[in-house]
This record gives C-alpha cells, sequence and structure tokens, in this order.
C-alpha cells in the first residue's frame, strides 16, 4: 500500500461514524492476550470474570464520565483498563492520556502490557502509526492513531499533566502517585483540569489498591461514587453478600519448612454465609449466581460508577493461598498492612492512641529475671541528641513479643570518647536470666542524624565485631522499613542502614494496642530501676497520624502530641535491628536452655560470608 493510500484509509477512517459497541463486546471480539503479558494467552473472554463485564460497560455508559475501581490484586483492573482503552481507539477516538505514579514504571508498562496489546489485537494494529527510525508518531510513551494519540506518562511529570487537552485520562495506581507533581499539586487534579475542553463526552478511569485510612485516594474516590460492591448469592438461603474476609474460616497446621522457619500448610478454606451462617467451599461460591450491589445509587446523577473488588472474587486467586499470606503476615504490622491493601482491597486504619500511654503504665508487671522467661534475644535502640544519648534495650520471642528490658540517658556529645566507653558498657553488658545464664545484646541500631554523623559512623564502624550499626530514619509511605545504605565511598564506615520511620511507627501504635500477651505484644517492668516511669509512656506515644486538607487533596503525617519523643525513636531503631535480621530462634531457645553451644549467627549474615568464604566466630551469650 502506498504512502497516499494509507493516508486515504486513515483520513477516511476519521469521518466514519463511532461503532455502537460496548467494551466488553469489543473486547470478546478483537482482544487477544499474550504470553509475555498474561498467564491465559489466547482470545479474551469477559465470562472468565463475569463482573468484569459492569466494569467495562460502564465505560461507554451515558451520562458517566468517571469510573472508579478500587480492588485487590488479581482481579484484573489493568486489563479493563486496556480494553476501555482498545475500544475507544478502535471505535470513538480521541486525545488520551495514561498516568502510571512514575515515568519509568509508565515506560515499563507501555512496553509489557500497552504495545504487546496493540501488536496482537489487528483491528488496534492497523490503526496505530507504525514505528519508524525518523517518525515521532510512535514511541514508548505516546501512541498515534487516526482521529487522537495516547500519551503515557508518570505522575510525577507536572509538564506532561498541565499541558494539552484530553478527553480520555486511565489512572492507574493512584493511592502511589506521589503528592505534587513537582510544585505544580495534585497529580490527579492536574490531569482532570485537562479533560474540560472535552466536558460533554469525556472519561476519566482510576484504579487502584488502597493504602491508608484517610489517605487513600481511590478510597476517597470510591466512597464519591456508586460504591458497588459483588455480591454472591447463597446456595442454601438465596441472599447475597459481598464475601468478607471476616466470614472465612479456615483450618490449619502449623510446621517448620527446610529453613526452620515457621510455615503453615492450610487444610481447609470455606465462605460462611453471613445471613444463614452455612458454608460454602470455594470452587462452588466462585460457580454461583453473583451481581452488583450499590451502597449508593444517587452518585449516578453525577455521573460517577464506583466499584470494589477483593481477591476472593477473583478466578485468578486461591483462597487456600490468600489465607497462608494472611498467616504469613498476622505477626508483622507492616505485611499486615499489605495483605489488607493487596488481597483484601481495603484501605488499612493506624490504631489511635488516645489515653494510650496510661493504659500501658498501668499494665506495667514484675519479671521474674532480669531477663524474663520467653525473650529469646535482645536488641537495642539508641537516639543521638547534641547533649546525649538515648537508649533501649528491648528483649524479643519468635512472634514479636517484646519485653522492655531496660532504658536510660548517656550524658554528652556523641564525639566524647566518654560517651562511647559508657555505650561500650552497654554492649558488653550480661543480661540475667532466670536459669543462671547471660544474655549479651545481638543487634543495636544507633541514630546518625544531627550534627555528629560522621562520628557516629567512624565509632560504629570500629564496634562491628559488638553488632552496632548506625542508621538513618527516612520519612514517608511505602518506605521499606529497614534496608542497606548504598555503600558510601568513605573509608572505614562499615555497614549502615535506612529505617523507614513512619511505617516503624505505625507498627508500633499497632502493637501498643495490643491488649492480650501473645504475637507483637507489648511487656513493661514495674521495676523503678528499668527506666519506665511516666514520662518514657508519653514518649513512646509521642506522634499520632494526622490528616489534612492541602489543596483539596488528604496529606498524612506524623505529628509530636508530646514535646519528648526520644523514646518512640529509639523503640523504632531497637524493633527495626529485630525485624532486619532472620533469626535462628530454635537454636537460640536450645542455647537459653543449656543444650546447643553458643556461637549464633543470622540467617542473612550466614548467606552473606557462604557467599563471602569468610567465617564467623558468631556471637556468645
Amino acid at each position: 500500500m502506498s504512502a497516499i493510500e494509507e493516508l486515504a484509509r486513515y483520513t477516511f477512517s476519521m469521518f466514519r461514524p463511532p461503532e455502537v459497541q460496548t467494551v466488553s463486546e469489543w473486547a470478546d471480539k478483537n482482544r487477544v492476550l499474550v504470553s509475555e503479558s498474561s498467564a491465559e494467552p489466547g482470545a479474551w473472554r469477559t465470562d472468565r470474570a463475569p463482573y468484569q463485564r459492569e466494569i467495562m460497560d460502564s465505560f461507554t455508559q451515558p451520562g458517566v464520565w468517571q469510573i472508579v475501581i478500587m480492588a485487590s490484586a488479581q482481579v484484573g483492573k489493568s486489563e479493563i483498563e486496556l480494553n476501555m482503552m482498545g475500544c475507544a481507539i478502535d471505535n470513538d477516538p480521541g486525545p488520551m492520556l495514561y498516568i502510571q505514579p512514575t515515568d519509568k514504571v509508565a515506560e515499563d508498562y507501555s512496553k509489557r502490557r500497552i504495545q504487546p496489546m496493540i501488536n496482537a489485537c489487528p483491528t488496534l494494529r492497523d490503526k496505530v502509526f507504525k514505528a519508524k527510525s525518523r517518525d515521532s508518531a510512535n514511541t514508548i510513551t505516546m501512541k498515534t492513531f487516526p482521529g487522537g494519540s495516547l500519551a503515557i506518562i508518570g505522575a510525577n511529570s507536572p509538564s506532561d499533566l498541565a499541558s494539552k487537552p484530553v478527553r480520555y485520562i486511565f489512572m492507574d495506581e493512584t493511592d502511589r502517585f506521589p503528592a505534587s507533581a513537582g510544585s505544580e499539586g495534585d497529580p490527579q487534579e492536574l490531569a482532570e483540569r485537562r479533560t474540560e475542553t472535552f466536558r460533554h463526552n469525556r472519561k476519566i478511569v482510576k484504579t487502584s489498591t488502597p493504602t491508608i485510612k484517610g489517605r487513600s485516594k481511590i478510597e476517597t474516590d470510591y466512597m464519591n461514587g456508586t460504591q458497588e460492591e459483588w455480591h454472591t448469592e447463597c446456595p442454601h438461603c438465596h441472599t447475597y453478600n459481598y464475601i468478607r474476609f471476616s466470614d472465612i474460616h479456615f483450618e490449619k497446621e502449623d510446621y517448620k519448612n527446610e529453613r526452620g522457619d515457621e510455615d503453615f500448610r492450610v487444610l481447609k478454606v470455606v465462605w460462611e454465609c453471613p445471613t444463614c451462617k452455612r458454608e460454602i467451599p470455594e470452587h462452588v461460591a466462585k460457580r454461583l449466581p453473583a451481581k452488583w450491589v450499590s451502597k449508593n445509587p444517587k452518585a449516578i446523577n453525577n455521573g460517577i460508577r464506583s466499584f470494589r473488588l477483593n481477591a476472593f472474587m477473583s478466578p485468578w486467586s486461591d483462597w487456600k493461598d490468600i489465607v497462608r499470606k494472611f498467616l504469613k503476615a498476622k505477626n508483622d504490622p507492616e505485611k499486615l498492612k499489605t495483605f489488607y491493601n493487596t488481597m483484601l482491597g481495603e484501605s488499612w486504619e493506624i490504631h489511635t492512641n488516645s489515653g494510650l500511654d496510661e493504659k500501658l503504665y498501668n499494665r506495667r508487671e514484675h519479671y521474674d529475671a532480669e531477663v524474663p522467661s520467653g525473650v529469646l534475644l535482645l536488641t537495642m535502640g539508641i537516639d543521638t541528641q547534641d547533649n546525649r544519648l538515648e537508649y533501649e534495650v528491648v528483649g524479643w520471642d519468635r512472634n514479636a513479643q517484646s519485653w522492655g528490658i531496660s532504658r536510660g540517658i548517656i550524658p554528652g556529645r556523641a564525639d566524647a570518647p566518654g560517651v562511647w566507653e559508657e555505650v561500650d558498657a552497654l554492649l558488653d553488658h550480661q543480661w540475667k536470666l532466670k536459669n543462671g545464664m547471660k544474655m549479651k545484646i545481638l543487634a543495636t541500631f544507633m541514630d546518625s542524624g544531627g550534627h555528629f554523623t560522621q562520628d557516629v559512623y567512624k565509632q560504629c564502624a570500629k564496634r562491628q565485631t559488638k553488632r552496632i550499626w548506625p542508621i538513618k530514619g527516612e520519612g514517608g509511605e511505602g518506605k521499606q522499613y529497614c534496608r542497606p545504605m548504598k555503600k558510601s565511598t568513605g573509608r572505614n564506615e562499615g555497614m549502615k542502614f535506612i529505617i523507614g520511620v513512619d511505617d516503624g511507627k505505625g507498627g508500633i501504635m499497632y502493637e501498643a494496642g495490643i491488649e492480650n500477651p501473645g504475637p507483637n505484644y507489648m511487656h513493661f517492668p514495674i521495676d523503678y530501676r528499668a527506666g519506665y516511669d511516666k514520662e518514657y509512656f508519653k514518649g513512646l506515644i509521642s506522634e499520632q497520624m494526622v490528616i489534612h486538607r492541602v489543596r483539596g487533596r488528604s496529606v498524612a503525617g506524623w505529628e509530636k502530641i508530646h514535646e519528648r519523643n526520644e523514646p518512640l525513636d529509639c523503640r523504632n531503631y531497637a524493633r527495626a535491628a529485630y525485624r532486619y535480621f532472620n533469626w535462628h530462634f530454635d537454636d537460640l531457645e536450645r542455647i537459653i536452655n543449656g543444650n546447643d553451644e553458643p556461637n549464633i549467627i543470622t540467617k542473612k549474615e550466614e548467606k552473606k560470608r557462604k557467599q563471602r568464604r569468610v567465617v564467623s566466630r558468631g556471637i556468645k551469650i
């Protein structure tokens, strides 16, 4: 075909009236899934996941201009967006914008998902201009077709968000968008302003797993819409209900995997109908009639439809696998938050800390020894101030149950030799157990922020054999709780770590709210010599998560409710030191019971040292 003939074909297609076709009809007719982006390659079948039909078809529903999908992973929300995009390119083209959290993610998504969809779909392949070496009409981030174009950008690019008018906007993982696109403000608002020219026929699609309650953008958008849930019919009482995790019952058995870690084998999982209390197994539940039920139907008058799904509805999820993920996460607040977000499609609610300091103070207890029964290892957190160091020594069992052992203050600057002599005394101290054995601190994280960073680096490097490492705190949601710092060019500085302090604080508040001894429960000694006075507990519960409205959007952050927050920081560092390493708890237990040689290193260290072919002397208790 000559260039003139190709131009004529494209020109004719621009004046062809749009085909009256729903998105699900278009997808069933034209969409082909490829092996590089799908676990089930081949022709698209909407009936594979029936809940997708109504969501997709709302895109072509008259009067609906915004579609919101708040959902777990593994439900096909990205494929739904791609089908909407493909249908619009094919039947009713216009300028389009597809937004991912960052430019890098956007480019990767274009390569892995958008371009393969175009290549595998003949009707799209014929319309999207072919990529040529000297032609900018089709690039990784720009696809051009008769009647419009598709720009693929990151939410962190203010110039891209605020430029040309668009008719269609597709946003993926909106809760991972930055708070501001540069200095321009909320990326969602910037993007939505670009649709004003097409106000009569615009379409905005938003999808995401939620994050924290009160600051989740997708949850706010969901609440502003029709709030539709996928309800399944009970085969016994014929009522329709949303499958909630609270109605999932399971049987399990505990075992040790090949690495010696605690693991779970899920034997049985059923859904208990909340109406008649009859049990329904997974293979039956997934074949039952189901429908969308709106909790806010009046929102349709505003043109906003919103949908909610969790992994229990998905044909690609396994209920036993979901439960096993819960069991693996339940003793770790950070992992539990991820489970709620990505498996249940629910926001994570941070526990209120009102009056919590008094409750913790009043439940102090008598220990049976300096290190009470149940403790398997000790960690320490040290906070650095201009005129002093503050510290806390914390005991732990295998389930993150903690015991406050000792906290105190070392007067003086971090560049003073006398201060480090006292640090050495703590690191070398032998804490007594009930059976007469003695225990040393196995890991210490020390704050290197403030005015003495290089001093802390230098002194910790000298004491690597005593297992003390410098850390720097990093604020913001979604930061990894503990990770090694990138290697420094400085000589003899040793290993350093980055602590995601916000997630750590959220975890501490969650654990402080647990009222019964067991996993994650906090114990504190009543002995005044240990240092756990009222000021300590005010300092431990010294910050709270606060939600502010900034430029029309919710922004969350930790704010002080008590001036002195050093106890919170110390506990955060001691907790991170415990959670970073994968401890040999069985070996530690045998040592404490006098049944093994006291030569303990962590599994992460063991692996690292095998790689480096270095023999460790280990740590004595």
